[in-house]
């Protein structure tokens, strides 16, 4: 077996992790299982940008001829025209909805949060002292969470468990 070189190894993990990567966000795109590879989409997309800076690397002399090619110069400003097309596009929709809720049920009165979560303050506030979260009297989900050194998502779990 021969002595491989980073260029073999660079070369291999960019061409396995952009199969992967691709594959995932296709799957992803069309919705099928997308909550089962998301995760694996996001880790291995670190892990390509680290292969591909790799692969970079062990092949710049090649790589710098290449850049000096007008087909690369083409290749820069249509992805960059098309990004910015993106990116501009998503400027005028605002907020994420997501986003804005996730902040209001966080931030909001606890007597309100609990009793959209819950239905029931009283109950809620009696799920959390029997897991030992003391609640504060107005105190937001955040506040609460801060106080007794937990996740503000763990307060929302035990409030809207069954």
């Amino acid at each position: 077996m021969k002595n491989f070189k980073i260029r073999d190894y660079a070369t291999s993990f960019t061409t396995l992790m952009f199969l992967v990567i691709g594959i995932s966000g296709v799957m992803m795109f069309f919705h099928f299982y997308d909550k089962y590879v998301k995760e694996l989409h996001e880790i291995l997309g670190l892990v390509f940008v680290v292969a591909a800076l790799f692969h970079v690397i062990a092949n710049w002399k090649a790589m710098k001829n290449y850049f000096s090619k007008k087909v690369f110069l083409f290749a820069i400003t249509t992805t960059i025209v098309v990004s910015s097309v993106f990116v501009i596009n998503s400027l005028g929709k605002g907020d994420n909805p997501k986003g804005v809720m996730m902040g209001r049920v966080l931030n909001g009165p606890s007597a309100i949060t609990f009793q959209l979560l819950n239905g029931d303050y009283n109950k809620a506030v009696e799920k959390l002292k029997a897991q030992n979260i003391i609640v504060g009297e107005g105190k937001s989900i955040s506040e609460i969470a801060k106080e007794n050194k937990t996740s503000p998502f763990k307060i929302v779990s035990i409030v809207s468990s069954k």
